[in-house]
């Protein structure tokens, strides 16, 4: 398969036999991070970006402007496929073709687009409910069709929240994965929540075609060899999450120490890594235009005359 567009990568992964595993956070640095260690794509988590990026709970507050605008700062911060959060799509069926064709605009390969009524509540939280199968199925067809008009590598999963909403059951989520798989033309699907594998197993041997699960829970409690014999198309891992806990343990420390000492020394642990694998320092490497990539063109298109000194300098 041709993987020459974002979309084409993307739909290679999830179509392959084996599970492949993808890095999931909120920021360029975290999807910069995700290439740099040499994983083949990213997720975008909605949730993670609307506290980290805007300030904002995930419950539908953000418009899609403001998420699009986001996801276009992620996915031209790479080159590796960035897989996206859009939550219910925005409105009516209008409203999700230009989702659709926005994200596309925007570099995304792929979105997920849930089943929930709006405004969205996030996954696992109480307060959830869902829209009828025929708005569901609307809103993923409306979808697709702006998919093949748009860029028909793009690729469409179909999230449902079957499980976790009011009166939810495995057998509801079961139940709408197999009529959004019989009654629209998404690529995969998505079932949110879970409280145990046996749960999700059933749910992915019940339901052909590319599928998987994403529940806090169960991540880490399965080798990727398991995970693939289950039939779980993608491994969604927050690895960002120590971003939030650690960062507010430091934070801590340092109001109880009433002074900088704490971050003096995580910064001579940090310092501690250099020359190996763990080394990013600031995480300045990673940006997009290098500093070196800028030094390289002052050079190559100033007059000597006004090209900088990086030689003469304390910091050389």
């Amino acid at each position: 398969m041709s993987v020459s567009s974002p979309g084409a990568a993307l739909r290679d992964i999830f179509q392959r036999p084996e599970t492949v595993v993808m890095p999931f956070g909120s920021l360029p640095l975290h999807a910069q991070m995700a290439q740099h260690a040499g994983f083949e794509a990213f997720e975008l988590s909605g949730g993670m970006s609307a506290w980290w990026a805007e300030g904002a709970s995930d419950t539908g507050w953000l418009t899609l402007t403001e998420v699009v605008a986001h996801a276009k700062r992620v996915a031209r911060s790479v080159d590796i496929p960035v897989y996206c959060d859009a939550d219910t799509g925005f409105g009516a069926p209008i409203n999700v073709q230009r989702t659709v064709a926005e994200f596309i605009d925007a570099g995304v390969a792929g979105i997920h687009i849930e089943d929930q009524r709006e405004p969205k509540k996030s996954g696992g939280t109480t307060g959830i409910e869902l829209v009828s199968d025929a708005e569901a199925i609307g809103r993923l067809n409306a979808a697709v069709e702006a998919r093949d008009r748009e860029d028909a590598d793009f690729v469409i999963v179909a999230r449902t929240d079957g499980f976790g909403a009011a009166g939810g059951s495995v057998d509801e989520a079961i139940r709408r994965a197999q009529l959004y798989r019989a009654e629209t033309g998404v690529d995969a699907i998505f079932f949110e929540g879970f409280h145990t594998w046996e749960q999700a197993d059933l749910a992915l041997k019940e339901t052909p075609g590319p599928s998987y699960v994403m529940a806090y829970n169960l991540i880490g409690n399965r080798s990727l060899a398991e995970l693939t014999a289950a039939g779980q198309a993608i491994d969604a891992v927050p690895f960002v999450l120590p971003g939030v806990h650690e960062v507010w343990r430091l934070l801590l420390d340092i109001k109880e120490a009433g002074d900088g000492t704490p971050l003096g020394a995580y910064i001579q642990h940090m310092n501690e890594a250099k020359g190996t694998a763990y080394d990013l320092g600031w995480g300045s490497q990673l940006g997009r235009p290098s500093a070196d990539y800028v030094r390289e063109t002052e050079e190559k298109y100033l007059p000597a005359e006004s090209r900088r000194d990086y030689v003469n300098t304390p910091n050389a």
